[in-house]
C-alpha cells in the first residue's frame, strides 16, 4: 500500500508517459496486496474463531469436569453404599451362621438328652422287670420249712440291698436258716435315719464289719441284722443303702415284731447293738461300746 501511495503522489510531479507507466505499476502492486489482505483477515478471522472454540473448548472442559466429579462422588457413594451392603451382608451371614450353629449344637443337646432319658427309662424298666420276674419266681416256690431259734427271733425272711449303680438298688429276700448258716456271731442293730448318733455310729460299724469278716479262717462269720425305727419305708430304704449287712423287712422292724425284739433285749436309746451266738444266746447288750 505505501508503494502504490508512493506512485500515485509521483504521478503528479513526473511526465504523462511516466505517469501512465507508473500507474500500471501501481496497479499491478495493489493487485498483488489483495491476496495478502484476503489472507490477512482470513488468518485474524481464524484467530478469532480459534479463540471462540477455545473458549468453547474451555466451557465444556469446566462442564465436563463438573460432570465427571458429579459422577466420580456418585460412584464414591456407590461404592461405599456397596461396601456398607457387602458389610451388613457379612454381619447377616456370620450371624445367621451362629443362629445355625446354636439350633445345631440345642438340637445336638436335645437329642443327647433324649437318648440318656432314653437309656435311663430302658434300663429302670429292665430292672423293674428282673425285680418282678424274681418276685414272682420266689412266689411260685413254696418257701421251706424253718425251724430254731432264730426263726422265732427274727422270722422266716430277711432283706439284703445291692447297689445297681450310684442312684439304684434291688432289694432281696432270703430265708432266714439259709442266710445266717455258718454264722458264730449276730448282731442285732437298733438304729434309724434321723437319729444323729446313730448316723455317725453306722460308718464305723460298717468298718468293723468288713474287719471281722476279712479275718483268715473266719471269715464271713460275722453277721449283723438291723431292726429299723425309721418312721416309713422310704426313709428305710434311703437309710438302708449305708449298711452292707441283713435287715428285718421294714413292717416287721416297725411292727409288732421290732417292738418285741426291743423289749426281749431291753434297748432303752438307739443306736443299739446286741451281740448273739449261734444259737441265739446273748453275748452282749452293749456291743456299741465293745466295737474298737
Amino acid at each position: 500500500q505505501r508503494f502504490t501511495l508512493l506512485c500515485l503522489s509521483t504521478m503528479t510531479t513526473t511526465r504523462p508517459r511516466k505517469n501512465l507507466l507508473l500507474l500500471s505499476v501501481a496497479a499491478l502492486a495493489l493487485l498483488s496486496t489483495t491476496p495478502l489482505l484476503t489472507y490477512a483477515q482470513d488468518a485474524a478471522t481464524a484467530a478469532t474463531t480459534a479463540d471462540i472454540v477455545e473458549d468453547d473448548v474451555t466451557d465444556l472442559g469446566d462442564v465436563i469436569g463438573d460432570a465427571m466429579g458429579d459422577i466420580t462422588e456418585g460412584l464414591d457413594e456407590e461404592v461405599v453404599d456397596l461396601d456398607d451392603a457387602a458389610a451388613a451382608s457379612v454381619e447377616e451371614s456370620s450371624e445367621s451362621e451362629e443362629v445355625t450353629a446354636v439350633d445345631a449344637t440345642a438340637t445336638a443337646d436335645e437329642t443327647t438328652t433324649t437318648a440318656e432319658s432314653t437309656a435311663e427309662a430302658t434300663a429302670e424298666s429292665k430292672t423293674d422287670e428282673q425285680t418282678q420276674a424274681q418276685a414272682e419266681e420266689e412266689q411260685a416256690t413254696p418257701p421251706p420249712a424253718q425251724t430254731g431259734p432264730f426263726i422265732d427271733l427274727f422270722g422266716e425272711v430277711l432283706l439284703s440291698l445291692e447297689m445297681v449303680d450310684e442312684t439304684h438298688a434291688q432289694v432281696h429276700q432270703h430265708y432266714t436258716n439259709e442266710v445266717l448258716s455258718g454264722k458264730k456271731v449276730v448282731g442285732l442293730y437298733f438304729s434309724a435315719d434321723w437319729c444323729g448318733p446313730c448316723r455317725q455310729f453306722t460308718p464305723d460299724l460298717v468298718n468293723f464289719y468288713d474287719k471281722m469278716n476279712a479275718r483268715r479262717g473266719k471269715k464271713d462269720e460275722f453277721e449283723i441284722i438291723w431292726v429299723s425305727r425309721c418312721r416309713d419305708v422310704d426313709s428305710f430304704g434311703q437309710y438302708f443303702t449305708h449298711m452292707k449287712w441283713l435287715a428285718l423287712p421294714p413292717q416287721e422292724a416297725m411292727g409288732q415284731r421290732g417292738q418285741y425284739l426291743g423289749e426281749k433285749f431291753k434297748v432303752k436309746s438307739i443306736p443299739t447293738l446286741v451281740l448273739l451266738d449261734e444259737i441265739g444266746n446273748v453275748i452282749t447288750l452293749d456291743g456299741r461300746n465293745k466295737i474298737p
